[in-house]
């Protein structure tokens, strides 16, 4: 083959492969384009339902005439949000169950706070808390009324009005996420509706000042965090290490059983937490609490210790 026909082939070919490429990106351009105009649009409709169903459930809570009714307005706020919900109202001390939805039953016996102990971090935070749905965690009553499941977890949303805590609510699912930004801006705005326009009730229950340590605002909010990122850290690691975490009991060396995800956890707290003069290592106290079930003996030898 001549030169000059070996150059006119090569020429060719860098043609077309430009061609090709420009063509190529060209479709990708149109395709980007029309993706992004697509998810603009699936974003404005949820937006445009979400905003739609935060204003029903205002209007339906200022409408309600009695804790009854604003309770059941709340819970049924949370289709699409969560598989199952309850509302827990909080007075003298205790929870009383005041509305379901796609729950058995909907009756309990009032259940002392400081017994159930996820329940009382929510109050006491007043900050989302997230739980295995074990008895150690939401009492023996409430785990037998919701179903005691160590491979599953459960949401609790302090409902706040005037610097009060005045309600929980439960949420969980089964074969969908909970979907906690929504839930947590339910309560936001129900907390908002109530304290500005209280309803009417023949029982209105007890507003429940959670007293909090002498520090100050900036530091109980750093200690509420700290708090929480324990709680579910530990938390996860039960769950999707449960596993590591039987044979690390039988062992009596949970630390090398779950090194990975206790290492992880103990930089992050490090880093985020133990800045404070004030943090207590919540993290430690946790996997000792419901890791090592209240033995620290159980986190072996090579456990490093407090971090503080």
């Amino acid at each position: 083959m001549k030169d000059s026909t070996r150059a006119f082939l090569a020429a060719d070919r860098t043609v077309a492969r430009d061609q090709i490429e420009r063509i190529f990106e060209e479709r990708l351009a149109a395709l980007s384009a029309g993706v992004v105009q697509a998810l603009a649009e699936t974003l404005a409709g949820v937006r445009r339902d979400l905003t739609g169903k935060l204003n029903q459930s205002v209007r339906r809570i200022r409408a309600s005439e009695g804790e009854q009714q604003w309770s059941k307005a709340i819970v049924d706020a949370t289709l699409g949000f969560a598989d199952r919900a309850a509302l827990f109202l909080i007075r003298d001390g205790s929870l009383h169950l005041s509305a379901t939805r796609n729950m058995t039953g909907d009756r309990m016996p009032a259940i002392p706070l400081d017994g159930a102990r996820a329940f009382a971090s929510a109050a006491q935070s007043r900050d989302t808390v997230v739980a295995l749905r074990t008895k150690g965690e939401m009492s023996e009553a409430i785990a037998r009324w919701t179903g005691e499941d160590a491979a599953h977890t459960f949401y609790l949303f302090p409902i706040s009005a005037k610097g009060h805590v005045v309600a929980l609510l439960y949420a969980d699912s089964e074969g969908q996420n909970v979907e906690v930004n929504g839930l947590e801006l339910l309560t936001t705005v129900a907390g908002a509706v109530i304290e500005s326009h209280p309803v009417a009730s023949a029982a209105q229950p007890a507003l429940v000042n959670i007293a909090a340590p002498a520090r100050s605002l900036e530091e109980q909010d750093l200690h509420f965090k700290a708090q929480r990122f324990a709680r579910t850290q530990v938390a996860e690691i039960r769950l999707y290490k449960s596993e590591n975490v039987k044979s690390g009991r039988a062992a009596r060396d949970l630390y090398t059983s779950c090194k990975e995800e206790i290492d992880s956890a103990r930089e992050a707290f490090q880093r985020d937490f133990v800045s404070s003069d004030t943090m207590v290592d919540y993290l430690h106290q946790e996997l000792v609490r419901t890791l090592a079930n209240d033995d620290v003996q159980l986190l072996g030898p090579d456990y490093p210790g407090p971090l503080v």
